[in-house]
């Protein structure tokens, strides 16, 4: 089969770069292993940050795919695995940023905040399991579809839906987050300004992640941005990366170690809280 041949047969339209793979597999298991071994070195271990290396992990088998297709593009399962794991992985870092933003309003109180910080996570953690759901019954459904060798429009759509709320519900976040940093900033510590420029910075990367995978599902399997690597890399791999390097450079489980709920007003300064 020629060169030709195998473009116009494969499913993405071009060949998986397999140092770009080989790169991001990488990335990623260095970004894993580290949050692996901060949650379980830090004194007081927040188990929920978990969600970082179990988020890592579906990116690995995802790049893991991209660098099985770029030896043989024509195999159906590798490709699969990466469209499914891909789409899924960044909805853990999206709950990671709503765990921290709860975790700090339990800490500093409610004043200012919209929410309560339980109704603050669970609200968000629903929103992102329901997107997480949407985009995996939507790869499950593109895949059979593809089994039946049909155009897996109807599982495109069911993905389509389920980026689009999760894109939808972190943009919610940042500005009710946005909203209640800038209202309670004096009562933050230093090392807790760090995580909250951590989660901002990570919130945004995931944003920007969300509007190019919106923008390529609603073009289609073969619209423009589909059938050009170069964005998936740019657009898709590395700020999921930079979201996770984040983590790593100020992770939470090195600020949240006090439990105190203060009761003070907004803008009354907490010299005395525990780092």
């Amino acid at each position: 089969m020629s060169s030709q041949e195998i473009l116009n047969y494969n499913p993405y339209g071009y060949i998986p770069s397999r140092s770009a793979a080989a790169a991001f597999i990488g990335l990623y298991g260095l970004s894993t292993t580290l949050h692996i071994v901060q949650t379980l070195l830090y004194k007081r271990r927040v188990w929920w940050t978990l969600v970082f290396t179990a988020g890592g992990i579906m990116e690995i088998l995802g790049w893991v795919g991209r660098l099985q297709s770029s030896f043989d593009v024509t195999s159906p399962t590798p490709y699969l695995m990466q469209i499914i794991t891909l789409i899924i992985a960044p909805a853990w870092f999206s709950a990671g940023c709503y765990a921290v933003t709860g975790a700090l309003i339990h800490r500093i109180g409610q004043q200012g905040s919209h929410l309560s910080a339980r109704a603050y996570t669970a609200l968000f953690v629903v929103c992102d399991c329901i997107s997480i759901a949407l985009q995996g019954v939507g790869g499950a459904t593109a895949g059979k579809e593809a089994d039946r060798g049909e155009s897996p429009e109807k599982g495109r759509a069911i993905m389509l839906a389920g980026i689009v709320f999760q894109l939808a519900s972190m943009c919610l976040f940042l500005l009710l987050s946005v909203q209640f940093y800038k209202k309670r900033w004096s009562d933050l510590n230093r090392q807790r300004r760090k995580l909250v420029w951590a989660t901002m910075f990570a919130s945004l990367c995931i944003i920007v992640r969300g509007i190019f995978r919106t923008t390529e599902l609603g073009e289609g399997w073969k619209g423009f941005l589909f059938v050009h690597e170069i964005f998936t890399i740019d657009l898709d791999g590395f700020p999921i990366i930079l979201c996770m390097l984040a983590f790593n450079v100020v992770h939470p489980g090195a600020t949240l170690d006090g439990e105190e709920v203060s009761l003070r007003k907004p803008g009354e300064n907490m010299k005395s809280s525990i780092v």
